[in-house]
């Protein structure tokens, strides 16, 4: 086996592993979820909110296979691929790039720098899909939008939306991350009802215009983490759809992790996500990929970006002065 090259990425410190290659590249089927599960572990390997395997394609552009930290597969994860896509971006010295997951092709672009120093990219997300082939909600008539459900919960309305992974998605006046927590267990534990799992969003808008929100997602296969960059873009539509914010208007989210833009574009009739933050490098690391087949903790040679971690910080401690000042204290 060849060395395994990683890429440590975050976007809102959603953290994730960027590896060279497919990954039959470097594991047998069978092996994949191991290795996932293994490089993910903060404990014992390099510790991250997901796995994205990249394989560069010679006309610049890239295919991509995306694991949750559970080792189960998934169709998108949005923050992954601003880090993913801003690798192929320096990689190609290009201000455009274009990344094939499954069906789906998702167009990166360069976005500039923050204030603080932060690179910024921009990903175009598949347009959302409130009548999904693959029910969200079972038994139920679509579109789904703004119902109370009490499987879900007893008294808050819930949105059901694809964008192309399946996320649940409500507008709250008050923000209880044990709330969110106890719905989204509910979610993943009621498989009869909920058939496919789904990323469960509560959004606070910040304003009255609700042009700024706090975003939080208990995410299918990984829980509570910093940002979801498709429940970013979820939650950003299903306020259009609830007409809360126009659909072209750019709204600035906060999460516990950073901050993001979002805002939605017209393609074929179909509102399409545009999801802007940071895509920030942690570490670049060279390991033996049979070590995350053995037991114990993986040892690797890595090298840390000090610059890019600082500039983060500064924009992160911003942020979350924000959210103290508007009264919403998230733990991660």
């Amino acid at each position: 086996m060849s060395q395994l090259s990683v890429t440590k990425v975050h976007g809102s410190r959603n953290d994730i592993l960027v590896v060279d290659g497919a990954p039959d590249d470097h594991f047998a089927s069978g092996e994949v979820a191991r290795a996932v599960l293994r490089l993910c572990d903060r404990r014992l390997g390099l510790g991250a909110d997901g796995v994205y395997f990249l394989a560069v394609d010679g006309d610049g552009t890239a295919r991509a296979w995306f694991f949750n930290p559970d080792g189960s597969a998934s169709l998108l994860c949005g923050n992954g691929m601003r880090g993913a896509g801003r690798l192929l971006l320096d990689r190609y010295a290009t201000e455009e790039t274009v990344v094939h997951t499954g069906p789906y092709a998702f167009t990166v672009r360069d976005a500039g720098l923050s204030k603080h120093g932060v690179r910024q990219v921009a990903v175009e997300l598949p347009p959302v899909d409130f009548t999904p082939a693959e029910p969200i909600v079972a038994g139920v008539g679509y579109p789904f939008v703004g119902r109370v459900f009490p499987a879900f919960d007893p008294s808050l309305a819930v949105t059901a939306l694809a964008v192309p992974n399946s996320h649940l998605v409500t507008v709250i006046d008050t923000y209880s991350e044990d709330a969110l927590v106890t719905t989204g267990r509910r979610v993943a534990g009621t498989s009869a009802v909920f058939p496919i799992g789904a990323n469960v969003s509560f959004v606070l808008p910040l304003v009255p215009s609700a042009d700024e929100v706090f975003i939080q997602t208990y995410e299918r296969g990984a829980g509570l983490t910093p940002s979801c960059g498709s429940g970013v873009a979820a939650s950003r539509a299903v306020l259009s759809r609830l007409g809360l914010v126009a659909p072209h208007q750019s709204v600035l989210v906060r999460n516990p992790g950073g901050v993001a833009r979002s805002r939605l574009q017209d393609r074929d009739g179909r509102w399409q996500p545009i999801l802007e933050g940071n895509a920030t490098v942690v570490f670049r690391a060279e390991l033996d990929p049979a070590v995350l087949l053995g037991e114990g903790p993986i040892q690797y040679v890595g090298e840390t970006d000090f610059a890019e971690i600082t500039a983060f910080d500064a924009l992160f401690k911003e942020n979350l002065e924000a959210l103290s000042a508007a009264g919403v204290h998230p733990t991660v």
